[in-house]
């Protein structure tokens, strides 16, 4: 593979010229990389390089696709909207792809500077040892992370142990390693992090103890699906078994904890509360965003995950509004499937657990006053005639906007609990905010729960809305139904649009979890099951489950011992995880990555090509040009 020796210099000399203040007896601007890298400053901005190209794999749509698509939870918005040869696995999936380009890239990119910092800790002056350690150990970490995703999208592919920075490596033969030589490294790595990394980072998003203790949890299970023998399934199992446990158990000492249920809240409800995105101690690894200054790759323009699972409001049922929930029609890319709604969710009103109403929007609110048709009631299937006859409104009436320079937005939630607001001038505007708040009743347009709705004439406080459940907006084999105007329905995926953080209809600057702490519980779960011992891991299925519901309705959601199977935890992670980008590694996992599983009722009726060649994906050409030897190297049957 070539590499080139100056590819960090303009990242590192950007970086340097943030701290030029401290730095006046050096000019760095005339020093080579090495030189630069043997500087405190220099290898502290090389750590920092490391981290950089996270931000192209999470808040963005480039990682979402191959990391949580072409599963049994989301299907095409649109059927052939943008991704969908990553989502449906059609024959146009090729090297040219450029999602898989962007992965690539950023994942190579997060190993070569990696490689660097490694190859480096022992020539850097003026630090201790323990310091060294500490920096070295979140290249370890992030080498890890990068290598994981590698192995788990692109298999025996090219395993990179060498710098760029190194003399006498320049090649342009690539060679593939196997598998398992990707996760003896990894796991190696990992334990090297575990030992040397602080508990408490003191800036926000850096790799610390806990991440490292969870990612190593993660590799060991998924280390499970290369064995050939129960025996040795066994054995990795025990091993994520016991480096789950070890986090879980001892959470004080890796300063981390679940968030405890109220009577009004799950701690799911909390985890996700956007109080609390700034500092959450159930994330255990995460993509830090600068809310206040924009000092992140690419500035303001992050958060881009929140918009590509919103449905697309403003032409339906006659609303119309500046509501940051309801814009971007363009950017609509995917919609929760049946099996996710109904199956892997409880399609019940009343059900005790929380996670469907706190993962999903599914109440939507006129932002403006709206005047709605004959015409448009009828198209709806609205009984538009009756109902006016018995005196109901077909006036969409406004949700509550209140401008203010006198409140924050913790103090407004004070000042009107209960409610969901947004404040459109952004959460650090210091002068007059205009905050829209929502669950107005009067206000309410449209409602799409899971369960279904056996009418659209539905009615409240003497105002019409529309709602539509699954029966409706799906058809009988899951997709889109047939009827024009209740075709593009579905709940939206929240988690990534909270209110607090939106500043834009497409910016949202909310940290992006990547690795949580009730993930590890469920793979301690899975590991029971695979070490033939589902008792162990039945108390840290049921303590998810407890955390899924209000105080007063923990003990209703505990389960037993005829539940621990890999399906019954495989719906518990959808219920938990779904949309933090890690479906298509549990299915490949559990070995349900198969035309007849994803074919089957419900599942994705849009995946009808899926074979074993589609659990790898495909090599980049830009790669494929750089090597001498492409034909030898292959392209994993594409």
């Amino acid at each position: 593979m070539k590499r080139f020796k100056n590819i960090a210099l303009g990242f590192l000399t950007a970086a340097l010229t943030l701290n030029s203040c401290n730095l006046d007896e050096i000019n760095y601007a005339t020093v080579d990389l090495g030189t630069a890298y043997e500087q405190t400053a220099g290898y502290n901005a090389l750590i920092n390089a490391c981290y950089e190209n996270i931000y192209y794999l999470y808040g963005k749509q480039d990682g979402i696709g191959p990391m949580e698509m072409g599963t049994d939870l989301w299907m095409n918005g649109g059927r052939t909207s943008s991704q969908g040869d990553i989502t449906n696995y059609t024959e146009t999936l090729n090297s040219d792809c450029g999602v898989v380009k962007v992965c690539w890239n950023a994942l190579y990119c997060i190993v070569s500077y990696c490689n660097t910092a490694i190859y480096y800790q022992d020539k850097v002056k003026d630090n201790t040892e323990e310091e060294l350690k500490g920096k070295t150990a979140e290249a370890y970490f992030l080498r890890a992370f990068a290598n994981f995703h590698i192995v788990e999208q692109w298999g025996n592919v090219v395993l990179n142990k060498q710098t760029m920075a190194q003399p006498d490596i320049e090649t342009n033969v690539a060679i593939r390693s196997n598998e398992t030589e990707f996760y003896d490294l990894i796991i190696s790595d990992l334990k090297t992090a575990v030992e040397h990394l602080p508990v408490i980072q003191s800036e926000r998003g850096r790799a610390s103890k806990k991440a490292a203790q969870g990612m190593l949890a993660k590799a060991y299970l998924q280390r499970t699906r290369l064995c050939a023998d129960e025996a040795s399934k066994k054995l990795y199992a025990d091993s994520a078994f016991v480096a789950a446990t070890e986090l879980i158990d001892n959470q004080a000492q890796y300063n981390c904890g679940l968030y405890a249920s109220t009577a009004d809240k799950s701690g799911f409800g909390h985890c996700w509360d956007p109080e609390n995105n700034k500092s959450n101690s159930e994330f255990l690894f995460l993509e830090a965003v600068d809310h206040i200054n924009g000092y992140n790759p690419e500035g303001w323009n992050r958060g881009r995950t929140a918009q590509y699972y919103l449905m697309e409001l403003p032409t339906i049922f006659g609303i119309e509004g500046d509501g940051m929930r309801y814009r971007r029609a363009n950017a609509r890319i995917w919609r929760p499937t049946r099996y996710l709604m109904q199956e892997v969710f409880e399609p019940k009103e009343d059900t005790k657990d929380t996670r469907f109403a706190d993962s999903f929007y599914y109440k939507y609110y006129a932002s403006n006053a709206t005047a709605m048709s004959i015409a448009t009631l009828k198209n709806y299937r609205k009984d538009s005639l009756a109902l006016i006859q018995n005196g109901y409104s077909v006036r969409k009436a406004s949700t509550y906007t209140i401008t203010s320079n006198a409140y924050s937005s913790t103090e407004m939630q004070t000042k009107y609990p209960g409610f969901n607001y947004y404040c459109d001038n952004g959460a650090s505007a210091v002068s007059a905010l205009k905050f829209v708040m929502e669950d107005k009743a009067s206000s309410l347009a449209a409602f799409l729960p899971n369960w279904d709705l056996d009418t659209l004439s539905v009615t409240v406080q003497g105002t019409i809305y529309l709602a539509a459940g699954p029966n409706m907006y799906f058809n009988e084999e899951g997709g889109q139904t047939s009827y024009s105007y209740l075709r593009n329905f579905f709940p939206s995926l929240k988690k990534y649009s909270s209110f607090k953080y939106l500043y834009t209809n497409q910016y949202s600057m909310q940290d992006v979890a990547i690795l949580r702490l009730t993930d590890i519980y469920l793979i301690a779960a899975e590991a029971s099951i695979l070490m033939q011992e589902p008792s162990k891991g039945l108390p840290y299925l049921n303590k998810v489950r407890e955390h899924a519901a209000l105080a007063a309705d923990a003990a209703n959601m505990q389960v037993t011992s005829a539940d621990m199977t890999i399906d019954f935890i495989l719906k518990e992670r959808g219920r938990e995880l779904c949309g933090e980008q890690w479906r298509w590694y549990d299915l490949k996992r559990t070995g349900y990555l198969t035309q007849e599983y994803l074919g089957s009722k419900w599942k994705n009726p849009y995946i009808t090509n899926f074979s074993e060649k589609h659990l790898r994906r495909p090599i980049p050409q830009s790669f494929l040009n750089q090597i001498s030897n492409p034909a030898e190297f292959g392209n994993n049957n594409y």
